[in-house]
């Protein structure tokens, strides 16, 4: 295909797509990486970076004779060097070298290869989607999702995929509308998030009996999940689960496989811990070498930088919902960073900052007295010793940094003590509120559970370090008795979709089949396992629409969800008014906010609406409703503000569902318990769940 006219070439490429979530993954990627340039320029600069650390602490550890280094006297750095260090590295060092030296190879022949796929993704957003690689910063997703449509309905024997679709004779056209396309690109990230949803994966590491005298267990399953750890379960539960071809393998879908299947994920994990155990000394060298080069410069300029905190892995996929691409989610959560920090500067340790107070007195004091010294006499600096080889320089820099340390965790004086409202705001954005923290916002307990999801940076990475150590343990002893819930899961959570093959249930949207009526679901589901866990299906649901105004379900009962909080917000909240992001459709095409019969219309700002009340109800049962949550309900962004519209809904049919009977009514106009974040409150009826399907 050398040669080729480019369009003719991109059309090629897309008619004979034989694996279309690999391809819409690759697209998806290509938006999120800002195109061709910036993609190829961070991968190359990603390859010199690893290629340095490698080559520099491989020079640090091996080509450097410290013995001949001579404090007392002057000295060339050349004098210390190993002539031919390579040459002569001894067994240990050369275990080493040799490993990292294979690695950095496949990661040059990587992305030499990653070339060649970056040009025909380049073809296919210049030639097929009409957006040059300068425009790709700038346009939304949606914008992309419908312009992939567009070219489906107007090739419709493209991209047939019938290696897809769930059996050999399927040929269904794979329907691109928003729903499919992030549904193909999460296909196993939905499985993930269905999976710590629902609690099924045990991350605790297993204790030695004696120690679990004087050490504690963790509650639960545990909380502890690295980098290292993700990475092995992606390997040993979605390698497992998918073909080559990124399909649910029909093998898990039949209940006579059980016992085999649970033995040999059982054998996976066993296999990989005992494998991480071999590789673990190479890993935690290169991780501390290549922390030490990234951070160092960081923490010296900045060394109050080092209490800073992020959300842990095992939060954001507690977090996280179904069908939620990448950059919504990153978004979602850099929103709520500013709120869930001063949310932990509400609860200070007084006796920390009575300490902190003094140590930051006493390194201050040492600090003016030795930068006094230098402005009467500037020689003194690098000259005067105060003690043996530590000059005035290096005291300067030493209690200098303890100053900016001891600061950092001294909180401000003329801070406001307000925790409630300030974790109401942060549960805007996370949509996460355990049954334990309802009317517990202000307390202790609830600011120690959400401290360990919203950690330090400093024992996140600590804890990445140990858990190199650690992984093998948990692969061996903890994971292998998860695995009968987990087989069980995939075969129970696992349904077939035309022209698309096997999904999550969850991210299928599918009410009749998981619906939670606590959430203002319109069926009732009475087995509690296909319910997830503190309305996420829901919650996902009404997330998803907000994000994509243009999607309308598939699902009748889907289309009655959404009419019910439409209505319920238009009939007792009419004042309420969301600013949201609008897609700008292009000039010439058809606006893409156009009813049927009717003028163009936002109509997310119902379902953005919808969702506020999902989350917002529950929690005010339990804090008193807050005037953040006041504020927060009537202002929360999902997104770009560009316009605000407040228009009348185009209703789809739907099933017939019972009126709000006054009684199920708040005192502030919301549905009682709509939602009630609580598992176990679906499979009951109270005085707190009215709703009913006749």
């Amino acid at each position: 295909m050398q040669g080729a006219d480019p369009i003719r070439l991109a059309y090629w490429h897309w008619v004979n797509v034989s694996n279309l979530d690999a391809f819409l993954q690759d697209v998806y990627y290509y938006y999120e990486g800002k195109g061709i340039y910036s993609i190829a320029l961070s991968r190359g600069l990603n390859l010199l970076t690893v290629g340095f650390v490698i080559g520099f602490s491989t020079f640090l550890l091996g080509c450097i004779d410290y013995s001949r280094i001579d404090p007392d006297k002057a000295m060339r750095l050349s004098d210390a060097i190993v002539d031919r260090c390579v040459t002569e590295f001894s067994g240990l060092t050369l275990l080493f070298f040799i490993p990292f030296t294979a690695f950095y190879i496949w990661q040059i022949v990587s992305f030499i290869m990653g070339i060649q796929r970056l040009r025909v993704l380049y073809n296919f957003y210049t030639h097929l989607l009409k957006i040059p690689d300068v425009d790709i910063q700038t346009i939304s997703w949606p914008e992309i999702v419908r312009r992939i449509g567009a070219i489906r309905e107007d090739n419709p024997n493209t991209a047939l995929s019938s290696q897809n679709a769930g059996t050999p004779h399927d040929v269904t056209v794979a329907k691109l509308d928003a729903h499919d396309i992030a549904n193909r690109i999460l296909r196993q990230e939905n499985y993930l998030i269905a999976l710590f949803n629902k609690d099924l994966l045990d991350l605790r590491v297993p204790l030695p009996q004696i120690l679990s005298r004087f050490i504690s267990e963790e509650e639960g399953k545990g909380k502890m999940l690295t980098q290292a750890l993700e990475w092995n379960l992606r390997f040993c539960l979605m390698e497992y689960l998918f073909d080559r071809n990124g399909q649910v393998r029909k093998v898990f879908l039949n209940s006579r496989n059980r016992v085999p299947l649970i033995e040999g994920l059982r054998r996976r994990f066993i296999f990989m811990g005992i494998l991480n155990a071999i590789f673990a000394p190479f890993i935690v060298l290169y991780l501390l070498m290549y922390s030490f080069f990234r951070y160092f410069e960081e923490y010296h300029k900045n060394p109050s930088s080092i209490g800073g905190r992020r959300y842990t892995s095992y939060a954001q996929w507690k977090f996280r919902e179904f069908n939620e691409l990448p950059h919504l989610f990153v978004r979602r959560l850099d929103e709520s960073y500013p709120a869930a920090s001063m949310y932990i500067g509400q609860f200070p340790n007084e006796k920390v900052t009575l300490i902190m107070r003094f140590v930051a007195f006493i390194s201050g004091s040492f600090v003016a007295v030795l930068f006094l010294a230098t402005v009467l006499d500037p020689d003194i600096l690098a000259h005067l010793e105060i003690t043996p080889h530590r000059t005035v320089l290096f005291y300067l820099g030493v209690f200098g940094s303890i100053l900016a340390v001891a600061r950092g965790m001294v909180p401000d004086d003329n801070r406001v003590f307000d925790p409630e409202l300030l974790m109401t705001e942060v549960i805007t954005y996370t949509h996460y509120m355990p049954e334990s923290w309802r009317g517990e916002l202000h307390s202790k307990k609830t600011h120690q559970e959400f401290g360990e999801l919203f950690a330090m940076k400093i024992l996140i990475f600590i804890e990445e370090v140990m858990s190199v150590v650690l992984t093998p343990f948990v692969l061996w002893f903890s994971l292998p008795d998860c695995a009968p819930a987990v087989i069980d899961f995939f075969r129970e959570f696992s349904v077939h979709v035309d022209g698309r093959g096997y999904v999550c249930s969850f991210a299928e949207f599918n009410f009749e089949r998981h619906g939670n009526v606590k959430f203002g679901a319109p069926t009732h589901v009475h087995d509690r396992r296909m319910i997830s866990n503190e309305g996420k299906m829901e919650k996902s649901f009404l997330n998803f629409k907000a994000a994509n105004p243009d999607w309308n379900p598939s699902d009748p009962s889907g289309s009655a969800y959404l009419n019910r909080m439409a209505d319920f917000t238009a009939a007792h909240l009419p004042g309420t008014s969301i600013r949201r992001r609008v897609p700008v459709a292009p000039a010439g095409s058809e606006s893409v906010h156009t009813a049927v019969g009717a003028e163009p219309i936002d109509r997310a700002q119902e379902y953005d609406r919808a969702l506020r009340q999902s989350q917002f109800s529950a929690r005010r049962r339990g804090t008193g409703g807050s005037v953040l949550g006041r504020r927060r309900s009537s202002t929360a962004v999902l997104g770009d503000s560009q316009g605000s519209v407040h228009v009348p809904l185009h209703r789809p049919p739907h099933p017939e569902v019972s009126t709000i009977a006054e009684d199920d009514l708040s005192e502030d106009g919301r549905i009682r318990g709509i939602p009630v974040e609580d598992e176990q409150d679906g499979l009951e009826d109270g005085e707190d769940g009215p709703t009913r399907v006749i």
